[in-house]
């Protein structure tokens, strides 16, 4: 046994010394070096950004935020509560959504018991963040089909735009006419969907069943389908014009329709709970789309990142903020009754 385990001749060691040498210099020259080098490089392109573009991009997803409580006042009726109550009230869901596990039943929670301090109705409460749960998607969906219309017209369009917009028509043309169920044509429409229901999975067809009520009675409303339009659609097209002002910062300006494309199939994604707020989810779609149409890959990922923490972690310590506001006022105004 010694013998077999005696020490080895020297040339050897020297030939083990020097494969490893090689496979060192190996390493560091084709794998650390060019990561430091894009780390160095993407550290030097976030330091010379031009600071207005950031400013720009926090004033256009203010914007943003104030639709979306513009939105939540249209629903909830004038006068019941102040805009200014309405839009901390917002706030400070949008953050709890954020951070908190299970948030957006949280924050729906917390929403509800705000509002209900700042004087609105509880029923009025409960058909508002309903409606907004439903019209905001629907007004994410309007736009995706929209967009896929010119999208038909690029160079390099794909199958794909002519299905989504085939789709997407004829979803609608069946949703317009089935929601009054009057003629033989509209009768026609409704039992497509009622059939195309039956074949989804026995568990999503409640769900899809109590949207497709809850879209019929939100469209109903002139008052409604005007906010809806208006309100709703701004919401993401102000934050989708966040993205393109970080497109932009990082010298990638994209035309609006690619970017829409992207945008869109980010956050529609984001609807399916897989991960808190979609995090991880929206990123990867969002810079892969990108890459798709051309974007250069360090820009799309510094972009995307860029856009992320202006719309995703920038609203939370602001909720904080509301949501302390919102509680002095609250037992200010206690204070004062007693």
């Amino acid at each position: 046994m010694d013998g077999a385990t005696g020490p080895r001749p020297a040339w050897h060691r020297r030939v083990w010394s020097a494969a490893s040498l090689v496979v060192v210099f190996a390493v560091v020259e084709y794998v650390v070096l060019p990561k430091l080098t894009l780390a160095r490089e993407s550290l030097d392109r976030v330091a010379h950004l031009n600071p207005a573009w950031v400013i720009a991009g926090i004033t256009l997803e203010t914007c943003c935020l104030v639709s979306y409580s513009l939105f939540t006042r249209a629903l909830l009726g004038r006068g019941q509560v102040r805009f200014s109550w309405i839009l901390r009230t917002d706030v400070t869901g949008y953050g709890v959504s954020h951070v908190i596990p299970g948030g957006a039943a949280t924050a729906t929670a917390l929403r509800f018991r705000l509002l209900r301090a700042g004087g609105a109705r509880p029923a009025n409460i409960t058909a508002t963040i309903t409606a907004e749960a439903v019209g905001s998607y629907v007004a994410l969906l309007l736009i995706a089909w929209l967009t896929s219309i010119p999208a038909l017209f690029l160079r390099d369009a794909t199958s794909a735009y002519l299905i989504m917009f085939l789709i997407g028509l004829a979803a609608l043309a069946c949703g317009v006419l089935a929601v009054r169920e009057r003629s033989a044509l509209e009768r026609f429409a409704a039992g497509v969907l009622r059939a195309s229901l039956s074949r989804l999975p026995r568990r999503t067809r409640p769900w899809i069943a109590s949207v497709a009520l809850r879209l019929r009675d939100l469209l109903a409303d002139h008052e409604v389908r005007r906010a809806f339009l208006l309100w709703a659609t701004l919401n993401w097209l102000l934050d989708a014009c966040v993205l393109w002002t970080f497109l932009a910062a990082y010298g990638e300006p994209i035309s609006p329709i690619p970017l829409l494309l992207a945008y869109c199939a980010a956050n529609l994604a984001a609807a399916v709970p897989l991960t808190p707020g979609g995090i991880a989810v929206v990123e990867g779609i969002a810079i892969s789309s990108l890459l798709g149409f051309g974007v250069d890959s360090q820009a799309a990922v510094l972009a995307v990142l860029s856009w992320r923490l202006v719309q995703f972690w920038g609203p939370v310590p602001v909720a904080g903020l509301c949501y302390l506001s919102l509680q002095a006022q609250s037992a200010t105004a206690h204070a004062k009754q007693d």
